[in-house]
């Protein structure tokens, strides 16, 4: 029988271990890699005969037990939590690797050799939103990191935004925000992500992220439609009117039969209209409930109408002649926008404005402007009725129908600045 050499071994020898698998992955390096801080000589010392070892082959036990001693020394803390939780990674424990060093990554975010491991054990656990993080921290001092996190990046932005989503609809706006700045700061910046970052933003009520976003958008070369449309709203909103308003003309100009932007760019001309208002005017617009006083005031700022327009007559009312707002007040007033008790005269100023007050005086704004058509000759004088003072605020398009009027609901800055705005619209128009 041929016996091939190595096959057997000499008679009363035992067989020889084979040696230890090296351990050479490139999340395992050396603890104190990117720690940043001082160790002493002994415990540098101690750190790296522990951590030859280990990727040597030693046994997972040994280094464990090592990085526990040195956690001792206050020095070689971090550096020991991380050979710690590359031999509980050795050992089969990604969980337990996880547990330990997201707390030191947290801490310390360019700890290259925390953010490697916790990185590649995030995921093979599955959360590629947080391995991405983690790689995205250390890229630039670490080339496997940076493809590590380009090869797993649109799935980890997938995946980031799937859970964000689902905080959103589950009332966990703290969790989602917190996600989203997360993801904000790792994800790659292309359309696909900028785009899920502005459905994000704006499902979570954050307009001015939705903005920045879709002006990253529409850099990027994007401008469609429906893109441009809502940067223009967001400008309007929360950025530069000025803008939004150019690009509605832009679009309008492109588009001349279409309806829906005719009603857009008259929105967006009111609405730049208003950053020109002077700042206590501005503040009216927010305002919970407004009194008389304070809607004579939006009326005469505006409208430009008001405004320049001299009265024919003059009309006497006793308790605005000191108040802060007299001048509006008066105009709109010897206008005939508001009235005056013709027994008192009085305006009563700081009585509470209602809806109301706020159709018929937009009605009469109509009426002097020439808009007959939805007034069907109707005369909107004092003894107009509520009644009808909400049929004619329908059939003006201030309302969608009568039964929206609320005539003695308070009125409010935002309510009174929207039936303005579709007051101006059809001024305007016509």
């Amino acid at each position: 029988m041929l016996l091939l050499p190595g096959c057997l071994a000499p008679a009363g020898r035992p067989a020889t271990a084979p040696p230890p698998a090296p351990r050479q992955e490139p999340y395992l390096v050396h603890p104190a890699t990117g720690h940043g801080g001082e160790l002493d000589p002994a415990s540098a010392a101690a750190l790296e005969r522990a951590f030859r070892a280990f990727v040597r082959g030693g046994e997972p036990g040994a280094a464990l037990a090592a990085a526990l001693e040195l956690q001792q020394w206050p020095d070689a803390a971090g550096p020991a939590t991380v050979l710690a939780a590359q031999a509980r990674y050795a050992a089969g424990s990604c969980a337990a690797a996880v547990d330990a060093l997201a707390p030191l990554a947290a801490a310390s975010p360019r700890y290259v050799a925390a953010q490697l491991l916790l990185g590649h054990c995030r995921e093979e656990l599955g959360d590629l939103p947080g391995a991405a993080l983690a790689y995205w921290e250390v890229a630039a001092d670490s080339s496997w990191a940076a493809a590590r996190g380009s090869a797993i990046g649109d799935r980890a932005r997938d995946a980031a935004v799937a859970r964000i989503r689902g905080w959103v609809a589950a009332g966990d706006l703290a969790a989602a925000r917190g996600a989203l700045a997360q993801l904000r700061r790792w994800a790659p910046q292309d359309v696909e992500t900028l785009a899920a970052v502005g459905g994000l933003a704006s499902s979570l009520g954050d307009r001015h992220l939705e903005l920045e976003a879709t002006r990253a958008i529409v850099g990027a070369g994007v401008d469609d439609r429906s893109t441009l449309e809502r940067q223009a709203n967001l400008e309007l909103e929360v950025g530069d009117a000025g803008a939004g308003l150019r690009i509605l003309e832009d679009l309008a100009r492109r588009n001349p039969d279409d309806p829906a932007l005719t009603a857009s760019l008259g929105r967006a001309r009111f609405a730049w209209r208003l950053t020109m208002l002077p700042p206590p005017a501005r503040e009216l617009e927010k305002s919970p409930a407004l009194n008389r006083g304070e809607l004579a005031t939006l009326f005469y700022w505006v409208f430009p109408a008001v405004r320049y327009t001299r009265p024919a007559e003059a009309v006497i009312a006793n308790d605005v002649l000191d108040h802060v707002h007299r001048t509006e007040i008066v105009r709109v007033v010897n206008l005939g926008i508001m009235e005056v008790d013709p027994n008192l005269h009085a305006f009563r100023p700081d009585a509470a404005a209602l809806r109301v007050d706020a159709l018929r005086g937009l009605l009469r704004l109509f009426e002097r402007g020439g808009e007959g058509e939805c007034l069907g000759g109707t005369s909107v004088g004092p003894s107009l009725s509520i009644e009808s003072a909400c049929h004619l605020a329908a059939r003006c398009h201030l309302l969608a129908e009568p039964g929206d009027c609320l005539p003695q609901a308070a009125l409010s800055g935002p309510t009174a600045m929207s039936l303005a705005s579709l007051a101006a619209q059809r001024l305007e128009e016509d």
